[in-house]
């Protein structure tokens, strides 16, 4: 990959249930990335466990907790740190941001989602699994309004559905993604299929 090759975004939340989906995720990341892969999975403000460290025999590629205005790069995993929301900004940066829980939830997916679909960045993908609240139903309904291509979770086979099932009552066209769910991400993430 060059280093000119134009930045684009891979977007991932979750929340109960969600943890083991992104371990499994990680584990198919087996070549270089074109793209900036950015989870989010809802943790609470004294969750100390950098994920990073956690998930770091599961794949090669860089993984990161990202700081405030720290550059957004290809071939990078990030995740969003406990107690902020975790925001896209139009300048290619991510900025922390410390306001009112969403959802009860700080991070929030709506946040970091939302945000990556107002900055200009193009969006390969944004996926939604497993969780207990309706965070993240607003974020991928903006980003499959914008022309990007959205994907669910069968919410019958979610461990908590109402996330997933959230987002498809918000918004009718995501894609669902079926019994060969990991299968069916890894082609999504490693496609060539930009702009």
């Amino acid at each position: 990959m060059h280093q000119d090759e134009p930045l684009n975004l891979v977007l991932i939340g979750g929340s109960s249930g969600s943890f083991v989906i992104f371990e499994e995720i990680l584990k198919l990341l087996d070549q270089q990335l074109s793209c900036a892969l950015v989870f989010v999975l809802h943790r609470g403000k004294s969750s100390v466990s950098e994920l990073p460290v956690l998930f770091r025999s599961k794949t090669k590629i860089k993984m990161e907790e990202p700081q405030h205005l720290d550059l957004i790069e290809n071939n990078c995993i990030y995740f969003a740190v406990p107690d902020y929301h975790l925001l896209v900004g139009p300048d290619s940066r991510f900025y922390l941001d410390g306001t009112e829980k969403d959802f009860f939830s700080r991070p929030s997916i709506d946040a970091t989602f939302i945000s990556a679909a107002q900055s200009g960045i193009y969006i390969k993908a944004a996926m939604l699994f497993s969780g207990a609240s309706e965070d993240g139903a607003a974020g991928m309904k903006m980003i499959a309004e914008r022309g990007f291509k959205t994907y669910v979770q069968n919410p019958g086979i979610a461990e908590a559905e109402r996330m997933p099932a959230a987002a498809l009552l918000a918004y009718g066209q995501h894609q669902v993604l079926g019994n060969n769910m990991f299968e069916e991400i890894r082609s999504i993430v490693y496609s060539y299929s930009t702009k």
